[in-house]
C-alpha cells in the first residue's frame, strides 16, 4: 500500500532521500513521483524532471508496518509523518495507487506527453497521458505544459504535465474519413 508523507515544496528528493537512510527499512520503499516536462534552454528544449506532486513523498509498505513507520518518522524526522484522514494513518485510495502506477510504472515517472488540440478539445497521442479524457485547467503552449487534477488521498491535487501540441486544428479542418469522438478526449476548460 502506498503512503503520502507531506514536505516543503522543493525539498522532495533531499527529504526522501533522507527518510530512506535514517527512517525506512528494507521492505519500505521511499519514493517521489517525477514529472518528464520540456524547459527552453539557450534556444534548445531539453528534457528534465521534477516533483510531479509538489510537497509529498510516497512511502510503500504494508498496512501492518505504517504506524511503527510513522512512529519512527516522527522520532527521527519531526515534523514529518505520514498523512491521516480522521487521526489515522490512511494509505492513498487502491484505485488511485492503481491509475499513478498506471501512469508513472515501476519508475515513478510521468512521461512527457504529446497531441492534437482540436478546437477546446485535445488528443492526446503519446506519453502517460495517451488516451487520457480529463478536463486541462490550463494549456500554455508556449511552455509545453498543462494543468489538470488528479485524485490524492480523497482530494483532488493540481498538477503541471508536460504536454507538446503537435498540431493545433479544428473540427472543420479534419478530414471527413478521420474518426475523431470529441466525447473521448481531453476538454479545455481554460488557456
Amino acid at each position: 500500500m502506498w503512503y503520502v508523507v507531506q514536505t516543503l515544496k522543493g525539498k522532495e528528493k533531499a527529504v526522501a532521500d533522507e527518510i530512506i537512510r535514517e527512517v525506512s527499512g528494507k521492505d519500505e520503499k521511499v519514493f517521489v513521483f517525477e514529472n518528464e516536462m520540456e524547459y527552453k534552454v539557450n534556444g534548445k528544449w531539453i528534457k528534465d524532471t521534477n516533483p510531479f506532486f509538489p510537497g509529498y513523498i510516497f512511502v510503500e509498505m504494508d498496512e501492518e508496518n505504517a504506524e511503527h513507520f510513522d512512529f519512527r518518522l516522527r522520532k527521527k524526522k519531526h515534523p514529518l509523518k505520514l498523512m491521516t484522514v480522521d487521526g489515522i494513518v490512511t494509505p492513498i485510495k487502491p484505485e488511485e495507487e492503481d491509475y499513478l502506477l498506471r501512469l508513472g510504472g515501476e519508475e515513478h515517472i510521468i512521461r512527457y506527453s504529446e497531441g492534437y488540440r482540436i478546437d477546446d478539445r485535445v488528443e492526446f497521442t503519446s506519453g502517460s497521458f495517451k488516451g487520457w479524457k480529463g478536463e486541462i485547467r490550463k494549456l500554455d503552449r508556449h511552455k509545453r505544459r498543462a494543468k489538470i487534477y488528479l485524485p490524492l488521498m480523497g482530494a483532488m491535487v493540481e498538477v503541471d504535465i508536460g504536454l507538446g501540441i503537435v498540431k493545433n486544428l479544428t473540427f472543420d479542418e479534419l478530414e471527413s474519413e478521420e474518426k475523431i469522438d470529441r466525447l473521448n478526449m481531453a476538454r479545455i476548460v481554460s488557456d
